[in-house]
């Protein structure tokens, strides 16, 4: 068997060292550190793009939950409406792009009660994680008492 001194191996390779005193890679681990970095890389990536996800739609939760209190107040003003609610609320979803994409705002008003119920759609990076956030808040009405 002739001696291959040039042998090289890859660091996560064990050497192996033959009867001659040269240090050679085996051949089954040959290419492995490739595999392995491969499988790492997708693994990290994939939980680094959930992490981003979620931050993301956190965002967008509490962004929600803003325009529909803000929204409620303006609502539950003395001489407050619903359409100002609306106006209030869709303002606290245009200052929350690019983290919510478009939004349905619903308001109400009773003589004792406001509500508004804010839904936005999240942006999607991963499939399985999008879906719309929906935040409703209420506020008793404004009102003088003589």
């Amino acid at each position: 068997m002739p001696r291959d001194d040039t042998a090289r191996c890859w660091p996560s390779c064990q050497r192996r060292t033959t009867r001659s005193g040269t240090a050679r890679c085996r051949r089954d681990e040959v290419g492995a550190a490739g595999v392995e970095f491969l499988i790492m890389a997708v693994t990290l990536f994939l939980l680094f793009t959930t992490l981003v996800q979620y931050g993301v739609r956190f965002h967008a939760q509490r962004v929600a939950e803003a325009a529909a209190r803000e929204g409620a107040v303006a609502t539950a003003r003395w001489d407050g409406s619903t359409a100002a609610g609306r106006s209030q609320a869709q303002g606290y979803i245009d200052d929350g792009k690019p983290a919510v994409r478009g939004g349905q705002i619903g308001a109400s008003r009773s003589p004792t009660q406001a509500s508004v119920t804010v839904t936005v759609e999240v942006p999607s990076l991963m499939p399985w994680l999008d879906g719309p956030v929906t935040s409703r808040a209420t506020a008793p009405v404004e009102r003088f008492a003589h």
